[in-house]
């Protein structure tokens, strides 16, 4: 079987030097915007920029009749608070005897019925000589 190689160590500590090199030029270069009336004035319109057009948004989607995103999130937070109360009461709550249900009574429903066909008359019978009987 294959045995780790020692060259990932040194792979991992470049790796590591160049991570630590990178954080530490993007916080100069934070610093240093920072410093700048320009880029500060600009950021500050962005934000308010894209806060008007978030309430923009927001009263658009109210008028159509959809919630928000944030209030979306919030009602499945109150949603689930709501369903661990219940969970609870059930929880908590004794079961009571069922009450026995008495049985309904059939009920029928009436279909009109046809009239019945008239029977016929029954075959004469005849008696022990072979003849009909007398009428």
């Amino acid at each position: 079987m294959a045995k780790k190689s020692k060259k990932k160590e040194p792979e991992a500590g470049t790796l590591g030097r160049l991570s630590k090199a990178g954080e530490d030029a993007l916080t100069r270069l934070g610093e240093e915007l920072g410093k700048n009336d320009l880029v500060t004035d600009a950021l500050g319109r962005a934000m308010s920029a894209k806060g008007k057009l978030d309430e923009s948004a927001r009263r658009a989607l109210g008028q159509v009749g959809l919630a928000a995103a944030d209030e979306l999130k919030d009602l499945r937070k109150h949603i689930e608070g709501l369903e661990k109360r219940l969970a609870k009461l059930e929880s908590d709550a004794k079961p009571a005897p069922k009450p026995r249900a008495k049985p309904k009574p059939r009920t029928t429903t009436t279909r009109a019925r046809k009239p019945a066909a008239p029977k016929p008359p029954p075959p004469p019978s005849v008696s022990s000589s072979g003849e009909p009987p007398a009428a």
